[in-house]
């Protein structure tokens, strides 16, 4: 018989295209990696990769293997279900991956939540960054992930996966006290009319060409005075007058009373959704954290 965990490596790796980044996902040396695929293909009696170049390519037996490793998870995280179910208790392992800002300030209280209702539950915690965190939930090494995209870029999800939308995370605008802005009648600040502003930015990516483009389109000038990609930091620069910045509500947990935040007119929005493996649909740990984590996120808003 083959052996799953040769089986899922090699998958890794075909999906990843190489040996390095599949054992980077993976949580293994490039050695063990190696190692696991000399197993499966002296299982398999033929090669499962080849060198073509510099880079390994799979082999029609690699194909045949890969709709293998997926047909046994699909099995495996079938049989968990039905195997849980047998159970009065939610236990076991469950592994879950959100992003920093859903780490800081919405799995605590789901956790709370949940370890309080099955505590024979056994939640595991890995921060990982969304697209990191669909690949592993892909892969297995996750059971759930809490997971963002925003409104004018939407992630692809990847086969085999389900998601749940959990809600809309706002962006505000976050200035140091006193400073004097320009306002709407509603009370809402419109980006179109900041000019000549010192901004506290994020490094190159979705969020940041969103508010430069936003800038450029409206023919303000302005100038990056930082560029910081955590929310503390963007926050504790802005308390300290260095500029002002852009922070989702889901990032603002630790307020310092030196800045003051304001909703913008027409925000950018950041989608919150969970995600799992199909086949996990009917697993009871899946289940009761999404409704944890469901619950930890209504409370937020109000």
């Amino acid at each position: 018989m083959f052996n799953p965990e040769h089986l899922r490596t090699l998958r890794t790796v075909v999906e990843e295209g190489t040996l390095v980044a599949a054992a980077d996902l993976m949580g293994l040396t490039p050695s063990a990696v190696s190692q696991q695929l000399a197993r499966l293909q002296q299982e398999a009696g033929q090669a499962v990769l080849v060198r073509r170049g510099r880079n390994l390519a799979p082999t029609d037996a690699a194909a045949v293997l890969v709709r293998m490793a997926e047909e046994v998870q699909r099995l495996d995280e079938s049989a968990r279900a039905e195997l849980e179910r047998l159970t009065k208790d939610v236990s076991g392992p469950l592994v879950v991956g959100a992003f920093a800002t859903a780490v800081r300030a919405l799995l605590p209280a789901a956790l709370t939540d949940l370890r309080r209702a099955h505590p024979h539950l056994a939640p595991t915690i890995r921060e990982a960054e969304p697209e990191l965190s669909l690949d592993l939930v892909r892969g297995g090494q996750l059971d759930l992930a809490v997971v963002h995209d925003w409104t004018d870029y939407r992630l692809t999800l990847p086969a085999g996966l389900s998601t749940h939308d959990i809600g809309q995370d706002v962006v505000d605008l976050v200035a140091p006290v006193g400073m004097s802005l320009p306002r709407r009648r509603d009370g809402r600040v419109d980006l179109h009319e900041l000019d000549g502003q010192t901004w506290i930015d994020d490094t190159p990516g979705v969020y940041s060409d969103w508010l430069l483009g936003t800038l450029r389109e409206a023919g303000l000038s302005y100038r990056i005075g930082a560029t910081v990609d955590t929310y503390p930091g963007k926050l504790a620069l802005a308390g300290a007058g260095f500029g002002v910045t852009l922070v989702p509500r889901l990032g603002r947990d630790l307020v310092p009373d030196s800045v003051v935040v304001l909703p913008l007119h027409d925000p950018p929005t950041r989608r919150v959704f969970l995600a799992h493996r199909q086949a996990a649909e009917r697993r009871p740990a899946v289940e009761a954290a999404v409704r944890a984590i469901r619950r930890a996120w209504a409370d937020l808003e109000t």
